[in-house]
């Protein structure tokens, strides 16, 4: 069994070996145990993280709405992975609560029509569908994917942008934007952010925010 002392990678670790000890799992098991629950812990505390900030903020519909467009897409398009979890901690609860906080300030100024709202869904749709086409999935050094793995995920990417334009179209066709404005929005914003981290470009302007400059 490993040693571990504190932090969440040490507290997995922790909680590995006792599950390994109780069920007999050789190390290499033991170890997959481990990764999944830093993975649980790590993201759970991410998310409950940002969330109370979120709510204390004011924030809570504006960051939902952006935490889920950016989630649902995230799992299938892929984007920049951070090479530490604090540093993962620290830029995602910046993007969350600043998209949260954009959102917020546009809010009150969009005054669009319904036409000019499903003009700005169908510029954005085609614009991602390409995004999605030509780059989808994102791949970090870290997180290598085998062809059919790749083929699959922009499959599934494709499928989440089209499911997105349906979804959002319906909002604003069916729905007044004084009760949709926030979704609207919040998705378009978000969708239009996580579109362009998955290019080439998106992924240097990631990467030159997350990482600290040394003068």
């Amino acid at each position: 069994m490993k040693r571990c002392s504190m932090g969440i990678p040490d507290l997995s670790c922790s909680i590995a070996n006792y599950f390994g000890k109780e069920l007999e799992l050789d190390e290499d098991k033991t170890d997959i145990l481990r990764y999944g629950f830093e993975v649980i812990i790590g993201e759970g505390l991410k998310v409950i993280s940002i969330f109370v900030m979120a709510s204390l903020l004011g924030l809570t519909p504006y960051v939902l709405v952006v935490f889920l467009t950016v989630g649902a897409y995230r799992l299938f398009s892929g984007g920049y992975h951070s090479e530490t979890y604090s540093r993962c901690f620290i830029f995602s609860m910046f993007l969350f609560l600043g998209m949260g906080k954009i959102t917020q300030l546009l809010l009150p100024y969009f005054k669009l029509s319904v036409a000019q709202i499903i003009t700005l869904i169908c510029v954005v749709f085609v614009w991602s569908l390409w995004i999605a086409i030509k780059w989808a999935p994102a791949e970090t050094p870290n997180k290598p994917l085998a062809e059919g793995e790749k083929n699959r995920q922009k499959k599934f990417s494709v499928i989440w942008v089209l499911l997105w334009f349906l979804v959002t179209s319906f909002l604003a066709l069916a729905f007044p934007l004084e009760k949709t404005g926030i979704i609207v929005l919040g998705t378009l914003l978000a969708h239009t952010l996580q579109s362009f981290s998955v290019t080439p470009l998106g992924f240097r302007a990631m990467r030159s925010l997350d990482t600290p400059r040394i003068k």
